[in-house]
Protein backbone atom coordinates (compact mmCIF):
# COMPACT_ATOMS: atom_id res chain seq x y z
CA UNK A 1 0.00 0.00 0.00
CA UNK A 2 1.29 3.50 -1.18
CA UNK A 3 1.49 6.22 1.54
CA UNK A 4 -1.28 8.31 -0.40
CA UNK A 5 -3.84 4.88 -0.74
CA UNK A 6 -2.76 4.20 2.83
CA UNK A 7 -3.49 7.86 4.13
CA UNK A 8 -7.33 7.68 2.85
CA UNK A 9 -8.22 5.32 6.25
CA UNK A 10 -4.97 6.41 8.14
CA UNK A 11 -7.49 7.28 10.75
CA UNK A 12 -8.09 4.03 11.67
CA UNK A 13 -4.74 2.88 11.89
CA UNK A 14 -3.22 5.55 13.51
CA UNK A 15 -3.39 5.32 17.84
CA UNK A 16 -3.98 8.32 19.91
CA UNK A 17 -3.62 8.39 23.70
CA UNK A 18 -6.27 9.47 26.05
CA UNK A 19 -4.49 13.12 25.69
CA UNK A 20 -4.09 12.90 22.01
CA UNK A 21 -8.08 12.32 21.38
CA UNK A 22 -8.82 14.65 23.73
CA UNK A 23 -6.30 17.61 22.44
CA UNK A 24 -6.92 16.84 18.59
CA UNK A 25 -10.70 16.81 19.05
CA UNK A 26 -10.66 20.14 20.69
CA UNK A 27 -8.47 21.33 17.82
CA UNK A 28 -10.94 19.69 15.64
CA UNK A 29 -13.71 21.34 17.31
CA UNK A 30 -11.57 25.57 16.38
CA UNK A 31 -11.62 23.83 12.74
CA UNK A 32 -15.42 24.23 12.11
CA UNK A 33 -15.96 21.29 10.19
CA UNK A 34 -19.21 21.89 7.82
CA UNK A 35 -22.12 19.28 7.42
CA UNK A 36 -20.70 16.96 5.43
CA UNK A 37 -17.22 16.91 7.89
CA UNK A 38 -15.05 18.89 5.69
CA UNK A 39 -12.80 21.28 8.14
CA UNK A 40 -12.30 24.96 7.25
CA UNK A 41 -9.31 25.12 5.18
CA UNK A 42 -8.62 28.49 6.92
CA UNK A 43 -8.82 27.26 9.93
CA UNK A 44 -6.66 24.59 9.32
CA UNK A 45 -3.96 26.68 7.75
CA UNK A 46 -3.84 28.82 10.74
CA UNK A 47 -3.60 25.84 12.91
CA UNK A 48 -0.80 24.74 11.08
CA UNK A 49 0.91 27.88 11.04
CA UNK A 50 1.01 27.75 14.92
CA UNK A 51 3.42 24.60 14.73
CA UNK A 52 6.35 27.22 12.99
CA UNK A 53 7.25 24.36 10.97
CA UNK A 54 8.66 25.48 7.49
CA UNK A 55 5.40 25.81 5.34
CA UNK A 56 6.95 23.84 2.40
CA UNK A 57 6.52 20.83 4.86
CA UNK A 58 3.19 21.48 6.04
CA UNK A 59 1.28 22.33 2.46
CA UNK A 60 3.43 19.85 0.61
CA UNK A 61 4.39 17.10 2.32
CA UNK A 62 1.70 16.47 5.30
CA UNK A 63 -1.31 17.43 2.84
CA UNK A 64 -0.09 14.63 0.51
CA UNK A 65 0.91 12.24 2.84
CA UNK A 66 -2.55 12.27 5.36
CA UNK A 67 -4.56 12.12 1.98
CA UNK A 68 -5.81 15.55 2.63
CA UNK A 69 -4.75 16.58 -1.10
CA UNK A 70 -6.31 13.78 -2.81
CA UNK A 71 -9.41 14.34 -1.02
CA UNK A 72 -9.32 18.42 -1.26
CA UNK A 73 -10.11 18.95 1.92
CA UNK A 74 -9.70 17.77 5.45
CA UNK A 75 -11.67 15.33 7.09
CA UNK A 76 -11.58 14.01 10.93
CA UNK A 77 -9.22 11.38 10.19
CA UNK A 78 -7.09 13.20 7.76
CA UNK A 79 -6.99 15.88 10.07
CA UNK A 80 -5.64 13.73 13.29
CA UNK A 81 -3.14 11.83 10.81
CA UNK A 82 -1.84 15.47 10.36
CA UNK A 83 -1.72 16.60 13.57
CA UNK A 84 0.35 13.12 14.30
CA UNK A 85 2.47 14.21 11.42
CA UNK A 86 3.06 17.38 12.85
CA UNK A 87 4.17 16.62 16.29
CA UNK A 88 6.45 13.96 14.70
CA UNK A 89 8.08 16.77 12.74
CA UNK A 90 8.37 18.78 15.71
CA UNK A 91 10.38 16.33 17.04
CA UNK A 92 12.71 16.12 14.23
CA UNK A 93 11.30 12.87 12.14
CA UNK A 94 10.27 12.39 9.11
CA UNK A 95 6.71 13.27 7.72
CA UNK A 96 5.87 9.72 6.43
CA UNK A 97 2.68 7.57 7.65
CA UNK A 98 5.40 4.91 9.27
CA UNK A 99 6.37 8.02 11.55
CA UNK A 100 2.70 7.84 12.95
CA UNK A 101 1.90 4.27 12.97
CA UNK A 102 5.31 2.76 14.03
CA UNK A 103 4.25 3.90 17.72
Amino acid sequence: MDQESGAASAGSFISLNEHEQRYYSGLHGLCQADTSGKLSSSKVAELFKASQLPPESLHKQVTEVCGAKRLGYFGTSQFYVALKLLAAAQTGLPIRLESVTAS
